[in-house]
């Protein structure tokens, strides 16, 4: 009878240690998409890119999500010239929504974890197309330690030969 309580009880022991290691807080996934995240390439209409018209992957955005939800997102395409603001929910099935329209120009941007990349998902809702579903950017992001410095002029000189002759000109006939 003696080795029947102490099979019974040791039975009850493993059971509830187990129910405690069980319950234990599970470390969410949200800590996989903090960081800073850099622009790898881009896939549009399932064409890859790794600049776009002349701009390099890792300058169109740069993002770094931060504990609490917030985060910011900088891009050689930005008006602002720094890094704006921003915050994120987590989804229910895992994805990351980025809240911030105007970093975004209005449409939804959704965070994927990809192995240890992250694909951003913007759907542009342009109704002039074929189909009327638009285009579907996807732009892959790896981490990194640091960001690369964003370029100061990211489009180079973009007037034409001409508009310099014309300012020539307009600067000889001042004098």
């Amino acid at each position: 009878m003696t080795m029947k309580r102490l099979f019974c009880s040791s039975l009850a022991v493993i059971c509830v240690a187990t129910s405690f290691a069980s319950c234990g807080s599970k470390k969410d996934n949200k800590d996989d998409f903090l960081g800073k995240w850099e622009c790898e390439k881009i896939v549009m209409d399932g064409e890859e890119m790794d600049n776009f018209f002349g701009v390099d992957a890792y300058a169109i955005y740069q993002i770094e999500l931060k504990e609490g939800n917030k985060g910011t997102v900088d891009s050689a395409f930005s008006t602002e010239g720094k890094p704006v603001d921003l915050t994120w929910e987590k989804q229910k099935d895992g994805k990351i929504k980025l809240v911030n329209n105007e970093a975004f120009d209005g449409e939804e941007a959704i965070l994927e974890k990809n192995g240890s990349k992250m694909i951003m998902s913007v759907a542009d809702e342009d109704e002039s197309s074929e189909d009327g579903k638009g285009e579907e950017v996807k732009m892959y992001f790896v981490k990194v330690d640091s960001f690369k410095e964003m370029p100061e002029n990211p489009f180079g000189d973009l007037g034409s030969d001409d508009d310099e002759a014309d300012e020539d000109e307009a600067e000889e006939a001042d004098e």
